[in-house]
């Protein structure tokens, strides 16, 4: 398990390597791989803690520079994990007294393990140290802990491929206490590893981005059935999704990045959003930039806690990342920007969603693209720009039915057809209101919705579309030639539409 590490490990051991910080969560991976790195390069194992000392070596040493007075006085080549020496070198003595190591160290086979949570070593250690990042525990170590588990705890009933596959994909991010603590609640619960099992697992997930700043478990990702219109959308998706199998990598291509989704309000970017994540079949986080930017007072400053919900989303891929009205978070920001911090955190986000390797499938979404920097709009960040623009008679026509569909309701295709025509220039979020204004409407007069309920709510509603005619106008000749129509041409198709049918009724 995790033999890159180990081999990395050695790679490190063999440049001569003195002092490695090993960033992981969980101290017992760390000691795993010191006694492996130990067990390939001769070396004798050894790990210290404040309360055990340098364990077996030196069992008295306790403190931190006596620990390291015992690695000195040691005979031939030594790996020792060190698990508090991070906070002993807060400390300006503890950290000279390493520093005066350094090169005896090299010279004679010792190497110090130190294991941190985010890292942070003190200026001119930093300098010195080599890095490793242990990643959680990938889908094969996950899938060997699960198995473990299912032996223990339903030994007469295996569970079959699928469930045991979607367990293990649902449980990735966590460290391996997590993983095997819900494996064996879940299995506990439910002996199939079935749907409550499910959600064991992913409960045990959301707490995991519950201590990060910014995140947000969504819990149930909307089915695509629930996207009205969209039609390009969905065919990116649809061909997007090909790209997520072990085939397409042996093709030579990697896994979707993600799209940014500009458009009118109310259109249905966010639930766009929430339908891609359900589409690709990969769990859905919300990630608050604006609340994460607002960061301050005595918990982690906003870059502290940007990196912190980036690094916890990657933990967990794969997954998909919604990250809302993102322009609200850098507005001020850019290479014309006034705003310093909004304009590193711009430049720190930006790198991620350009450098990012793990696979992480980001959906952004902005309404005023005026405030959107144009760092955010480079191609490599996002595989795709959509705008989304007003739905077109076609796709007000499956809005509202599906609206009345949700609801339990019905209506000819003449009356749906004859109301998405009355409804021009509404929203996706407009359509709604006017199905739930007609249903209010019946239902206060004890009968069932009908076309004339429709049609008196939508006279009655106001789109946004008549208050803010302009700033569309401006905003869908912003997207001509720089973002793909994520559906039809409304406006035009809805012109067409009414030439034909004018022409047929004059026949």
């Amino acid at each position: 398990m995790s033999e890159p590490i180990v081999d990395e490990l050695v790679e490190l051991w063999d440049a001569g390597a003195s002092v490695i910080e090993v960033i992981t969560l969980e101290e017992s991976r760390a000691l795993e791989f010191g006694q492996r790195l130990a067990s390939r390069v001769g070396a004798r194992f050894s790990f210290w803690s404040m309360h055990r000392g340098l364990d077996p070596v030196d069992p008295s040493a306790r403190e931190a520079t006596a620990a390291l007075d015992a690695v000195a006085r040691h005979e031939g080549p030594l790996v020792a994990v060190m698990l508090d020496l991070h906070d002993a070198l807060a400390s300006h003595a503890v950290a000279r007294r390493l520093r005066d190591l350094l090169p005896w160290l090299a010279a004679n086979d010792r190497c110090l393990l130190l294991v941190t949570v985010n890292g942070g070593l003190p200026r001119g250690l930093a300098e010195e140290a080599a890095t490793v990042l242990v990643p959680p525990p990938d889908a094969d170590e996950l899938g060997e802990h699960f198995d473990l588990i299912a032996r223990e705890t339903v030994p007469e009933r295996k569970p079959d491929t699928t469930a045991r596959h979607r367990l293990v994909r649902a449980a990735l991010g966590l460290t391996t206490a997590h993983a095997r603590r819900a494996f064996a609640r879940a299995l506990g619960r439910d002996p199939t590893a079935g749907a409550e099992a499910l959600r064991i697992v992913s409960n045990e997930k959301r707490r995991l981005f519950a201590r990060d700043l910014g995140l947000d478990f969504i819990e149930s990702p909307e089915p695509i059935d629930a996207l009205g219109g969209l039609e390009s959308f969905k065919s990116w998706l649809e061909e997007r999704r090909s790209a997520l199998g072990p085939d397409a990598s042996q093709f030579g291509l990697s896994a979707p990045r993600g799209v940014l989704l500009l458009g009118v309000q109310g259109c249905g970017k966010s639930l766009a959003a929430k339908c891609a994540a359900s589409f690709f079949g990969l769990p859905l986080v919300r990630l608050d930039l604006p609340l994460v930017m607002g960061a301050s007072g005595a918990g982690p400053s906003a870059e502290e806690s940007l990196r912190r919900a980036l690094d916890a989303v990657e933990r967990s891929a794969p997954v998909a990342l919604w990250v809302d009205e993102i322009e609200k978070a850098f507005a001020g920001s850019g290479s014309r920007g006034t705003d310093s911090r909004a304009s590193r955190l711009l430049g720190a986000f930006s790198t991620w969603l350009q450098e990012r390797t793990r696979p992480v499938f980001v959906v952004a979404t902005a309404n005023d693209v005026s405030q959107l920097p144009p760092e955010l709009l480079r191609r490599g960040r996002f595989d795709e720009l959509f705008f989304v623009d007003l739905p077109d008679i076609d796709a007000r026509e499956r809005i509202i039915a599906l609206h009345l569909r949700r609801r339990g309701k019905t209506l000819p295709p003449e009356s749906l057809r004859s109301v998405s025509d009355q409804c021009l220039h509404f929203s996706g979020a407009e359509l709604e209101q006017v199905v739930l204004a007609a249903m209010q409407r019946a239902f206060s007069m004890g009968r069932e919705v009908n076309e004339g309920d429709l049609r008196r709510a939508a006279r009655e509603l106001v789109p946004l579309y008549r208050t803010y005619e302009e700033q569309i106008k401006q905003l869908r000749e912003w997207s001509r030639g720089r973002a793909r129509l994520a559906g039809r041409e409304g406006t035009l198709l809805d012109l067409f539409r009414r030439v034909s049918d004018s022409a047929e009724v004059k026949s």
